[in-house]
């Protein structure tokens, strides 16, 4: 098994955060949404971004993946589903207190995302 170098853990680590708290922020921004009874403002993460958001995700594991050649279908699974969910979250969170981000923010964030998983070894 190959030890990840730091420069692959250190990012990585700061982009799961990152994902983490956008991801919290959302499904609390959502439940305070449907308390108001403004369901149209709840989070979803299967929104009318998501397939740019997964195209990004599943483009950025594979490039990354098979760059390092360790592409495996367990690991894509989590590598991609999770990065995709998280760009969606980012996207709905930081659009909530300031002007919408551009469609292409939450794919950039979860292709980033897929490609660090991707290049971690297994």
């Amino acid at each position: 098994m190959d030890s990840p170098t730091p420069l692959l853990v250190a990012p990585a680590l700061l982009w799961t955060a990152v994902a983490a708290i956008s991801l919290i922020t959302s499904i609390a921004l959502s439940v305070r949404a449907k308390r108001r009874n403004t369901a149209a403002d709840a989070w979803n993460p299967i929104d009318t971004n998501f397939p740019a958001v997964a195209t990004g995700a599943v483009a950025g594991y594979a490039l990354a993946a098979l760059i390092a050649g360790q592409f495996s279908p367990g690991s894509a699974a989590f590598s991609i589903l999770w990065p995709a969910m998280a760009g969606s979250a980012l996207t709905y969170a930081a659009g909530r207190r300031t002007r919408s981000w551009p469609h292409w923010a939450g794919a950039a964030f979860a292709a980033a995302g897929a490609a660090l998983y991707g290049s971690l070894p297994t």
